[in-house]
């Protein structure tokens, strides 16, 4: 199942995280796949998923450079991963990134880097969700510039679909 819209600002952002957030502590879903390109709020929407589980709120901190924090939370350990400086199947592995994903709450920046393994994993466990900067009339500007194309893709088992 795919859903398509856009998102105007940095509140509608943060709506859409805790939305999010609470459908995967109902459905189950334990992996959230962040795509898009630099700049186009993967860490602010992991920040505000991953606060959504907080009694209060805390820092959380884009893992560009450590690749994994986690983070305790009222639903148990969240891992946050950020896969861009990952070169390979090593690197990988030595983040503990098999190991934690198998059972534990993810969210994943750069998923595409993994992207052979994630297709492994039940993809009734995973929710991709693809962040695009939009630009009106080609230019940014301080109206538009917060402006956002999100796309939400879901395995939905046939049995499901309909309910």
């Amino acid at each position: 199942m795919l859903q398509e819209f856009f998102i105007n600002n940095k509140t509608e952002m943060v709506y859409l995280a805790r939305k999010i957030a609470k459908e995967t502590q109902e459905d189950l879903k334990k992996i959230i796949c962040l795509s898009g390109d630099l700049g186009t709020g993967k860490s602010f929407f992991a920040q505000n998923f991953i606060n959504y589980f907080q009694d209060k709120a805390s820092k959380v901190l884009s893992p560009t450079f450590n690749i994994v924090y986690s983070y305790e939370t009222k639903i148990g350990e969240i891992f946050h991963f950020d896969l861009y400086r990952i070169k390979n199947f090593q690197d990988l592995e030595n983040t503990g990134f098999f190991d934690i994903i198998k059972d534990s709450y993810c969210l994943i920046e750069w998923p595409e880097i993994a992207e052979d393994f994630l297709k492994k994993i039940p993809q009734e466990n995973i929710k991709k969700i693809s962040i695009e900067s939009v630009f009106e009339n080609n230019y940014t500007n301080e109206n538009n510039s917060e402006k956002r194309k999100v796309k939400i893709w879901q395995y939905i088992p046939s049995s499901q679909e309909n309910k």
